[in-house]
């Protein structure tokens, strides 16, 4: 699918969205994506194993995206890539291919090469706040 598909059918819809490095420190860049997306109508589910069980945007925090037990529409990803490690691993284990963002500072480009063989559609950097800003105006 390409970035301006994936656009139209997941951020000027609101949709589903995991958000792995959630956390409910308001001073961080999650946060405020979190909350904007929320507000817009976007269903958060917030993903941080040192939060696992602790409600962040009043959404219980999963540990793992395999331990949501749901599908979601997209996976953002706020974890440098050096914490990625586990993300393929828990991608494959989701009950359904979702697109895979990398936000700014999440940029992995071996992991987005590695998703992509594996049939993944992929933003590979940008800001999924911005962009739906970008298409509401």
């Amino acid at each position: 699918m390409k970035k301006e598909e994936i656009l139209d059918k997941f951020v000027r819809t609101p949709s589903r969205v995991a958000v792995v490095g959630a956390s409910p420190r308001p001073e961080r860049a999650v946060s405020r994506v979190m909350n904007y997306l929320a507000g817009a109508g976007f269903i958060i589910f917030p993903v941080n194993p040192a939060y696992e069980g602790t409600k962040i945007g009043g959404r219980l925090c999963a540990a793992s995206l395999e331990s949501l037990g749901e599908a979601v529409d997209v996976v953002a990803l706020f974890l440098s890539a050096d914490k990625q490690g586990s993300v393929a691993e828990g991608l494959d284990r989701m009950p359904a291919k979702p697109v895979v963002w990398f936000q700014p500072g999440a940029e992995n480009p071996s992991l987005a090469g590695e998703l992509e063989k594996r049939d993944y559609n992929v933003i590979p950097s940008a800001c999924l706040m911005e962009e739906h800003m970008n298409m509401c105006r």
